[in-house]
């Protein structure tokens, strides 16, 4: 994705949705939970869909895993050190509707405080500016923007032998622009639960380097016009010349792995999130053993 999309509306009551999705056959039955909320400085949306819990093992282990996706993403909102904003839902997390008024509380609660006092070190600041006119200072005041974040955990894709679940969440803290944060692509093996995080052989990053600047160079060119490789390292921050690779976890897709780097990962936060996909047959070589039995490649 080039752009990031606008937030959501800011919306003065609590919307609630639970839903079970059946999908038929064998499929992970999950159930959806969305809310917004905002106060007086501070917007927060939640749209979160676990697998509903007392499918079997491997379903309710994927759903311990997303609930430690949620509780590391919302316990940290507005914060770049390691400390937990408020503790984890100590309850039985088989009750959803528990467990989401739990963390929809407490990230509120949070956010909210921590506008607040953005906020109010603001005012204080154009308040004691005597270089501001009474009309500029008003119209600063009038405009000044509150903090967002938005929670996006949303399953992706589900075959036979294995799902997908993006975490890709948005925040604005006031500042000249928001990011995109989360986790990223999550692919969990059906069979056990386990959450797939290797994915490509970390020895073959050498020999990748021409599908990855094939990926990048498809991403930065115009549909007419294809720019070239000078041009491509002109756009990359790349200081040996070798794009990494990207600090998510690729995720396979129905035509083959997707890659997706952050911003600011490889490129200026004006560049977006760089994404391609890297078709199977091409990737094949270069994807570990654990990666070529869950997807069916040999």
């Amino acid at each position: 994705m080039k752009t990031m999309r606008k937030i959501f509306a800011i919306g003065l009551a609590i919307l609630a949705a639970v839903a079970c999705r059946p999908s038929g056959g064998k499929d992970l039955q999950t159930e959806t939970v969305n809310y917004e909320d905002s106060l007086a400085h501070a917007d927060l949306s939640i749209k979160v869909e676990l697998p509903v819990a007392g499918q079997g093992a491997a379903a309710d282990r994927i759903r311990a895993s997303l609930v430690d996706v949620m509780d590391g993403q919302l316990s940290h909102i507005g914060s770049y050190e390691e400390e937990r904003l408020f503790p984890a839902y100590e309850g039985s997390t088989d009750k959803t509707d528990l467990l989401l008024e739990y963390y929809r509380g407490k990230a509120l609660e949070s956010i909210g405080k921590q506008a607040q006092e953005d906020y109010d070190e603001r005012v204080a600041s154009i308040e004691e500016n005597d270089g501001l006119t009474e009309d500029q200072r008003k119209e600063i005041l009038d405009e000044m923007p509150g903090w967002e974040y938005e929670f996006n955990l949303l399953k992706d894709r589900e075959t036979d032998k294995y799902v997908v679940f993006l975490s890709q969440d948005y925040v604005y803290l006031g500042g000249a622009h928001g990011g995109v944060t989360g986790r990223g692509g999550l692919t969990f093996d059906k069979k056990d639960g386990v959450l797939v995080d290797k994915m490509l052989d970390p020895a073959s990053l050498d020999a990748i380097q021409p599908l990855l600047r094939k990926g990048l160079t498809k991403y930065f060119s115009d549909e007419d016009m294809e720019i070239t490789q000078e041009e491509l390292d002109n756009y990359l921050f790349l200081e040996t010349g070798v794009v990494p690779f990207p600090a998510w976890t690729p995720y396979p897709s129905e035509e083959g792995l997707v890659f997706t780097y952050q911003q600011y990962e490889i490129a200026a936060y004006a560049a977006g999130m760089p994404e391609f996909t890297v078709p199977y047959a091409d990737i094949l070589p270069y994807l570990t053993p654990e990666a070529k039995a869950l997807l069916d490649l040999d």
